[in-house]
């Protein structure tokens, strides 16, 4: 497996075919220099308002700017939904549990790490039957 980082946006090549550079658009976003160069690099992403202000500039959409992640959908979103029910209706598995916060030591409701753990396996076991 190759340690090469993914690319998750494509700003810095647009923003070379239409001309403009890494401090116009630090300008223009108003963020530091550095700040595009991480974005540049996909070491960091631009969140969605500056992500817009980049398309403006750049006069682009949104999602051009955002390289194609290649999802296939396998319908796992429905059928996670089908055992999030199961396990809650039948397993009677509560969505939160009652815990104690550290710092101010009241009971907080958080989300159950059980039902979590039991949906990421069913979803590690869908996909490894989709290969």
């Amino acid at each position: 497996m190759s340690n090469k980082k993914r690319a998750i946006n494509r700003i810095k090549s647009i923003a070379n075919d239409k001309g403009a550079s890494s401090r116009l658009l630090s300008l223009w976003v108003n963020v530091d220099y550095t700040t595009v160069s991480q974005w540049n690099s996909n070491n960091y992403q631009p969140n969605s308002d500056n992500l817009n202000k980049i398309g403006e500039l750049l006069e682009v959409d949104n999602k051009d700017l955002l390289e194609s992640q290649h999802r296939i959908d396998t319908g796992l979103a429905k059928e996670l939904q089908n055992e999030l029910n199961r396990l809650h209706k039948i397993e009677r598995m509560p969505y939160e549990i009652d815990k104690i916060d550290k710092l101010t030591g009241k009971i907080v409701k958080v989300n159950n790490p059980k039902i979590i753990k039991a949906l990421k396996e069913f979803a590690k076991k869908y996909n490894g039957n989709k290969s």
